[in-house]
């Protein structure tokens, strides 16, 4: 049991411009409230959410997830249609001057992909140009809306590959958080460690618990909370992934922070979940829990002696459709 308090990340990531326009200003409501600062992820440019309908048929489990956290109630009809019956309008275009406000109070800004959904059902078939391209469309538009360089990056989806990770490398981010794990590691790449930091969520989403008949009446947040407290570790699924971490130098690996990193969604906690949200907040405020950005994360890590180095696998998640890039290497690396 962790003894000291509790330290954790909240990483918002917007997927939408529903979730932009009217999501975001409802957390930065919130979060200012409680005097917490979050780390927000843009998509930089459209937003095609009805492309996202095809999952239904490709990937098991998506038309489930869809009807048990009623997604058509979350999202709204309009953004069902986005790319499709309806052209897909810029997310970030729509209102610049909101991520100005998102800096102003004190919060990380990075991007969240340029198209989000191309990011998420294509990446892995694209080669490093088009990979590139993409990425750098991301970071150019933050640039060119807030005029502030881009260190970081945040994959739509926890969609990686080989491609994305040299891509990152080569345009010279710090950081970025593409990747469900444990702790923060640089990832291998063809036997090479890839010199961008992955600041992993640790936690699972508020979608992927919504529903489970195991958290009703008041036992979700129950169930959030206890998992902060605990010190992040592999567990369920990702457990078959540890082991084959390894400290520069050598060594078996430890967490190099205590840090959970909790991934939001303006579209839910942002919306039709801010309540809880709110009484979740406040019940960490209330235990004194340390709330970071990631690029307090990055801070404290970049200063280890021996940076932990491990291998990235795709995996299937519980409560999520698909499958998401993960810490370990239990199957074969990216």
């Amino acid at each position: 049991m962790r003894t000291s308090r509790p330290l954790v990340c909240i990483k918002v990531d917007v997927d939408t411009l529903e979730g932009y326009l009217k999501g975001v200003p409802r957390l930065l409501e919130i979060l200012g409230g409680l005097e917490i600062r979050a780390t927000f992820c843009v998509p930089m440019g459209p937003d095609r959410s009805g492309r996202a309908i095809r999952r239904a048929f490709t990937r098991p489990g998506f038309l489930a997830k869809m009807l048990r956290t009623r997604a058509v109630s979350m999202y709204g009809w309009r953004t069902m249609l986005y790319g499709t019956l309806l052209p897909g309008p810029m997310i970030a275009a729509a209102r610049p001057q909101l991520l100005e406000q998102i800096v102003s109070a004190g919060h990380e800004l990075i991007p969240h992909g340029w198209d989000h959904v191309a990011w998420h059902d294509n990446l892995s078939k694209w080669g490093l140009e088009r990979t590139r391209e993409e990425l750098r469309r991301a970071c150019r538009g933050m640039e060119a809306h807030t005029g502030r360089p881009c260190v970081a990056f945040a994959a739509p989806g926890w969609q990686a590959t080989a491609n994305s990770l040299r891509a990152e490398e080569e345009l010279g981010l710090r950081y970025a958080s593409d990747t469900r794990g444990w702790c923060p590691f640089f990832p291998l790449v063809g036997g090479q460690a890839i010199g961008v930091l992955q600041i992993p969520t640790t936690l699972p989403t508020l979608d992927e618990l919504i529903g489970r008949p195991d958290l009703q009446d008041g036992g979700l947040m129950q169930h959030v909370l206890a998992l902060i407290q605990q010190p992040p570790r592999p567990s369920g699924p990702l457990s078959a992934t540890a082991g084959n971490e390894t400290r520069a130098g050598g060594g078996a690996v430890e967490s190099s922070t205590n840090a959970h990193v909790f991934t939001i969604h303006a579209e839910v906690e942002g919306r039709g979940w801010a309540q809880w949200l709110g009484g979740l907040l406040r019940r960490l405020r209330a235990a004194s829990a340390e709330i970071l950005t990631l690029a307090d994360i990055y801070e404290g890590a970049a200063g280890g002696a021996r940076p932990v180095v491990s291998r990235a696998t795709d995996r299937e998640l519980p409560g999520r459709a698909g499958r998401v890039s993960c810490q370990g290497g239990a199957q074969a690396e990216l």
